[in-house]
Formats: structure tokens, C-alpha cells, sequence
């Protein structure tokens, strides 16, 4: 009865750090799709304006499009990254789908894989989540700044009240997702950091142990 009550602790909490770190990998899928967006109308803006004869104008419109496709690259280099890590993590999530109930073996499989998927990925999982919160300030900015457009130019219709007030909160709500979502999966960065050093003193051992026997 421990077992399973045990067991089904494990596999709760195993479920929690996957939650959360589908979340994290979401959020910056999200951002970079976001920022790629941003590039394009940056890029539809600037081209057709290097038609211009104004060599001011000209010097601009070029470093805006120089400046838009080295943030575009980094974006598509990050966006492809993430995806080929979030197939990875689906492959890990689904090995024991449908089974019922989770035995000890697979929960011990899946941590291991999860162990070797962090390990592989930890850098581009750091900088998954300085880009989330890279984008809850983003979002919280962008709050900003409909809350002051919205004071200026609001008229007083009810529709125009009910859009204005939407795009705040919703600016608002992903900020504090961008903000929050780090945080919360640091403690499961710090468990499996934990894991992958007791993971490497008991490799060591093994080596020496197989070293002495030899």
C-alpha cells in the first residue's frame, strides 16, 4: 500500500515538472512566432521604402532591414530549436500513454529519459527562460501602451471600452505567465540539476568499482 501510495507521488510530481515545462516550452514557441511576425511587418514597411531618394530615409529603411533579419534568423534558429525539443519531450510524454496504471519501470524510464533530455538541452532550456521573461516584459510594455493610447483616444462607446480593456488584460495575463512560468520551473531545474549530479557520482562509482574489479 506504501508502494502505490509512493508511486503515485512520483508520478504526480513527475507530472507537475512536465506541466510546467510544456508550458515553458509553449510560451516560447509563442514568442518567437510573435517576434517573427513583428520582423515581416518590419520587413513589408522597409523594402518598398528604399525606393525612396532621401538618403536619410534611404540609411534608415537599410539598417531597419539589416536589423529585422538578424533578429528574424535568431528567432527562426530559436522557434526551430524549441519545436525540435518540444517533439522530443512529446516522444518522452507519450512512451507509456495508455497504460493503466503507470508501473514503477516506466516512471523510472521516463525520469531517466527526462534526466537525458535535460542534460542534451539544458543551455537552450536557460535560454528558453530568459525568453520568457524576455516576453513578460514585452507583454507587460505592450500593456503599457494600450492602457495610454486607450486614455487618449477612448470616445466613450461601450464596444470600444470592452476591445480596449480586453487587449490590456490579455497583455497583462501573459506577462505575468512570461514572469511566473520561469520561476515556478526553476525549483524543477534545480531537482533535475540534482538528479543529473547524483546521476554522474553514481556513474563514477560504478567506473571505479568495475576499474577495481578488473
Amino acid at each position: 500500500m506504501n508502494m502505490e501510495l509512493d508511486l503515485n507521488s512520483t508520478q504526480t510530481k513527475l507530472q507537475k515538472e512536465m506541466k510546467h515545462f510544456f508550458a515553458l516550452t509553449v510560451m516560447s514557441l509563442a514568442f518567437a512566432g510573435i517576434v517573427i511576425a513583428f520582423v515581416v511587418a518590419s520587413l513589408t514597411v522597409n523594402i518598398p521604402a528604399l525606393r525612396t531618394g532621401d538618403s536619410t530615409m534611404l540609411l534608415n529603411s537599410f539598417s531597419n532591414i539589416v536589423i529585422s533579419l538578424i533578429v528574424g534568423y535568431l528567432a527562426f534558429r530559436f522557434l526551430i530549436s524549441t519545436a525540435e525539443l518540444l517533439s522530443r519531450f512529446d516522444d518522452i510524454k507519450q512512451d507509456d500513454a495508455g497504460e493503466t496504471p503507470v508501473s514503477s519501470e516506466s516512471i523510472t524510464g521516463k525520469i531517466i529519459q527526462l534526466m537525458g533530455l535535460y542534460r542534451e538541452e539544458r543551455p537552450h532550456i536557460q535560454r528558453m527562460i530568459l525568453v520568457s521573461r524576455v516576453a513578460g516584459v514585452c507583454f507587460f510594455a505592450n500593456a503599457l501602451i494600450q492602457t495610454v493610447l486607450f486614455v487618449i483616444n477612448y470616445s466613450g462607446g461601450l464596444l470600444e471600452l470592452a476591445s480596449g480593456v480586453g487587449g490590456i488584460v490579455v497583455s497583462l495575463i501573459m506577462g505575468l505567465v512570461g514572469f511566473l512560468l520561469p520561476s515556478s520551473f526553476k525549483k524543477y531545474a534545480v531537482c533535475w540539476d540534482q538528479r543529473i549530479v547524483r546521476g554522474n557520482e553514481a556513474e563514477k562509482t560504478i567506473a571505479s568499482f568495475l576499474e577495481d574489479s578488473s
